[in-house]
């Protein structure tokens, strides 16, 4: 197994755990505790868990910015499964409006085979391998771009959505809630996510069974102002049900 593979397991054991130990690791993957030390400290460095004595624990579950490197180890085939029912939902022609994150990279890496298609996206990473790999038109807002994730923000950003009207839109989020709907660290990150759904004539909500039960500073909107969410069928059955319990539609995949 790649170390990059071994801690990409690591993220979800601890996603599912909270709290893991040496020792359990060690002898889930079959390495030496050293190893597993090297892991979790790199994982403290970029802020997924932090070290305890003889293990570790999930990072709080107020959610934080995770940078862009953090978020494409975790939950990788989850979002690839999500990703695929997502891309059947756009049709050739379509203007479609890709949140920022690596769900959304790998809705885009679907595009490949669609004709006529229009993307808008506020994120480089996307913005890049589509300019790079298909001829559609392309919509880079622009406004500040944080470092760490890749992705624009702020009023010129929003003010570039709000002539925009798309077809379909796919938020990402890295908090989901029943209660609180979903939430980003950020005031500016939410107004942008506000104007994505109020811009598009169907809203998508994808995100990965992980980011279920969370919450994070700044509501961006309830969970029914959303056409519908793309989850793995790894969410747990009592939250499908209370969703599904408000009328809201809901894919696991």
């Amino acid at each position: 197994m790649l170390q990059i593979e071994r801690r990409q397991m690591i993220i979800q054991y601890l996603e599912e755990h909270e709290a893991v130990t040496v020792e359990e690791l060690a002898k889930l993957f079959n390495v030496a505790p050293m190893t597993i030390r090297r892991d979790l400290q790199f994982l403290e460095d970029k802020n997924i868990a932090a070290r305890t004595f003889g293990g570790a624990v999930l990072k709080s579950r107020l959610i934080d910015e995770v940078p862009y490197e953090n978020k494409s180890l975790a939950n990788i085939e989850k979002k690839k499964k999500i990703a695929d029912y997502a891309a059947s939902l756009i049709r050739n022609g379509d203007t479609v409006i890709l949140d920022a994150g690596t769900t959304n990279m790998e809705i885009a890496r679907l595009l490949v085979n669609y004709k006529n298609l229009k993307i808008i996206t506020t994120d480089l990473n996307i913005a890049t391998f589509v300019s790079a790999s298909t001829d559609f038109e392309i919509l880079f807002p622009g406004g500040k771009v944080q470092n760490s994730t890749g992705s624009c923000y702020g009023s010129s950003t929003v003010d570039f959505l709000k002539n925009i009207n798309a077809d379909i839109s796919f938020i990402g989020s890295s908090s989901v809630d029943i209660q609180h709907g979903i939430t980003t660290p950020s005031m500016e990150k939410a107004d942008v996510k506000r104007q994505m759904i109020k811009c598009s004539d169907k809203s998508i909500l994808v995100a990965d069974s992980s980011k279920f039960g969370k919450k994070s500073l700044i509501k961006v909107c309830n969970l029914n102002d959303f056409h519908g969410i793309i989850t793995d069928s790894n969410l747990d059955e009592l939250t499908a049900d209370k969703i599904k319990s408000k009328k809201i539609k809901i894919k696991l995949v």
